[in-house]
């Protein structure tokens, strides 16, 4: 164990995804329409607002609550051809596509799970637009699973299959575009156990999971076809989910950013409760009201490219936009702590300020803690210290633009100042970087989730458990993988290569005798070097891949003129007719030998370069003769008989 994954372990690390992949599907989830993505203008955009529902138990989820501060204008694009007043939420839910059902239940026994005996849709809210209702309908397919990994398992405890959600097209101030085409898109969500305990088990487990959903063929590929939520916490600290990762070679920095994050959280909350600060006694309403002050007016008539996204000229008072400071107690030196990366503690405040109050500008705050920016000045900064009463051991946060907004701001300023008293709050965030992340909002709790009314339970037919059992690989992938590398191929390769569309001609190729090392490098390598000139291997017969290859490894033609045979293989040509179209033609190993004595007496200085193991030149000259069709190993064997008879 290295350094890095003793001290993440240390910490008390705890990994657990949320993975959800689209699955392959004629149909949408709940409505006939066709799951098509769509890039052109739609045909209709209507606008619609959010608001909360109680739950079954009278609360109000604490996540919706948040939205609804949010005050946003929720645009939706609307294509006549592939949504219907079901996703616009005019209509109650068509029968659940039965299908993309059955692939569920296929990838939970995949996952070694087990099958419920009833399926259930619930109602899962989401009051940030990205579903028209303000609910996303899901259903618990199988439970209780788990796959090997490094001589343990990796639990899976659930698999739900449920509708996809719209795709976010802009996001500015409180103007949020959502296309509706993904909408309804049946996806499988993945929810494992914490069982990864450093960076690097994080993203070899998350790769290992999308692998075998992969590995099934049920699922769809391509952008935006797997999203994949990060749960993160370490002792002490609170459990955060990095939402919607997408590229796995992030999750290994993402998750080791957000340990670091909470480590820096626990030890600002240690500090500050070392102060005297005590988080009971900051109450919202009285608190805020006493610490909180407008002044624009120290910055009237000046010109303040800072606050520019506001006051575009020079800053007015009693116009539309104010500038606002809110005072923090005991908190003087706490806002420039750096938590994670080149992020400070003024960046927890600043995504609060962007998310809930709308204040989107590229720098939405300023501190007391920075040098002033943007013709502030440090008289700026005394005078509004002044204004707030602001002793040598506080702090304070400035804030601008539209005095509802900017009352929320502070308000939120400081309630997560609060929050920083108790520790790390459990919140949802996004990825900025490959190691940074900023705050989204705050992590739904079960008030979020209710049965759905609108569908009757699903009863699991026998008939529908044979077909699911039917789609499950009749070996599992990570036996397939072991199997491979055993024959001594590149892991790299091979788990790429087991989730590609060439597996089956490796596996064919291998069943008719092709070396294991040629066969990948047919089904790995050359489809990589064909796609760069815009060609798939997969368009040729299998039958003259098949031949070709058996022809590189009988020595027959050399493998670095494959590429060019498919470069130029017209429709129904044979291998055979591209490569005497090529010039190929048989050439003896006397012959060979004959050429190159021929060489090496007209070049005599070749000797010497063949003497020190440079053959380099000496094929060049054998291959500009016969066309590139000879091996180079046939040319070296000639040469050192020749040299060292």
């Amino acid at each position: 164990m290295n350094q890095d994954e003793e001290f993440f372990r240390s910490l008390g690390l705890k990994v657990g995804f949320e993975i959800h992949q689209q699955v392959k599907s004629d149909r949408k989830l709940f409505c006939r329409c066709p799951p098509v993505l769509r890039n052109d203008e739609p045909d209709y955009v209507i606008l619609r607002h959010m608001r909360p529902t109680l739950s079954e138990m009278g609360t109000y989820d604490r996540t919706a609550l948040m939205e609804f501060k949010t005050k946003k204008n929720i645009y939706y694009q609307i294509y006549k051809d592939t949504t219907c007043t079901y996703e616009i939420d005019d209509t109650p839910p068509f029968e659940m596509d039965e299908k993309s059902l059955v692939s569920a239940m296929a990838i939970s026994l995949t996952l070694g799970c087990s099958l419920v005996d009833e399926v259930h849709v619930s109602r899962k809210q989401y009051l940030d637009g990205s579903i028209p209702t303000g609910f996303q309908r899901t259903a618990i397919v199988g439970v209780g699973g788990k796959v090997p990994y490094k001589g343990r398992h990796i639990g899976i405890r659930l698999l739900t299959v449920e509708e996809d959600a719209c795709r976010e097209i802009e996001d500015k101030r409180h103007d949020i575009v959502f296309r509706t085409d993904r909408l309804s898109i049946p996806l499988v969500e993945v929810i494992t156990e914490p069982d990864a305990h450093t960076p690097r088990e994080a993203e070899e487990i998350a790769g290992l999971l999308g692998r075998i959903l992969r590995f099934t063929g049920l699922v769809r590929r391509g952008a935006g076809s797997v999203r994949q939520d990060v749960n993160v916490s370490i002792r002490g600290g609170e459990r955060v989910e990095i939402k919607g990762v997408s590229k796995l070679k992030w999750i290994g920095s993402l998750v080791a950013g957000e340990a670091i994050r909470q480590k820096s959280l626990l030890e600002i909350r240690d500090e500050l409760l070392s102060r005297g600060l005590k988080p009971e006694e900051w109450d919202t309403v009285e608190f805020s009201t006493m610490v909180t002050v407008e002044v624009t007016d120290i910055f009237a008539g000046r010109h303040v490219e800072l606050f520019n996204d506001a006051f575009p000229e020079n800053v007015q008072e009693g116009g539309d936009n104010e500038i606002r400071a809110v005072l923090l107690p005991g908190f003087k030196g706490i806002l420039n702590r750096v938590t994670h990366g080149t992020r400070t503690f003024a960046d927890e405040l600043a995504g609060r300020v962007r998310v809930i109050a709308c204040l989107d500008w590229e720098k939405n705050i300023l501190t007391n803690e920075e040098e002033p920016v943007g013709g502030v000045t440090q008289k700026d900064m005394e005078e509004v210290g002044k204004r707030l009463g602001a002793g040598k051991n506080d702090s304070f946060v400035i804030v601008w633009g539209p005095p509802e907004d900017t009352k929320t701001a502070v308000e939120e300023i400081y309630i997560r100042a609060k929050e920083a008293m108790e520790g790390v709050p459990s919140e949802t965030r996004q990825v900025i970087s490959p190691g940074e992340t900023t705050f989204e909002r705050l992590l739904p709790g079960p008030d979020r989730m209710y049965p759905d009314t609108d569908m009757p339970p699903i009863e699991i037919r026998d008939d529908m458990v044979e077909k699911a059992r039917s789609l499950v690989p009749k070996v599992p992938l990570w036996e397939v993988e072991e199997r491979l590398i055993n024959m001594g191929l590149d892991e790299n390769k091979v788990r790429r290569l087991v989730v590609s569309p060439h597996y089956k001609l490796f596996e064919m190729l291998i069943e008719e005798g092709v070396k294991p090392s040629l066969a990948l490098s047919f089904t790995y390598d050359l489809p990589r070097e064909l796609r760069r000139e815009g060609i798939n291997l997969l368009e040729f017969p299998p039958s003259e891949i098949l031949k070709l290859a058996k022809m590189v490894q009988a020595g027959e033609v050399p493998r670095k003129i494959v590429e060019g045979v498919f470069q130029t293989m017209r429709e129904g040509e044979s291998i055979e007719e591209v490569l005497k179209r090529m010039g190929k033609r048989d050439i003896s190993n006397e012959e060979i030998v004959r050429a190159v004595k021929e060489v090496l007496t007209s070049h005599r200085d070749l000797v010497e370069e063949v003497k020190r193991g440079d053959y380099g030149r000496l094929v060049g000259i054998l291959n500009e003769r016969y066309g590139s069709f000879l091996h180079g190993k046939i040319i070296v064997d000639a040469a050192k008989r020749i040299v060292f008879p």
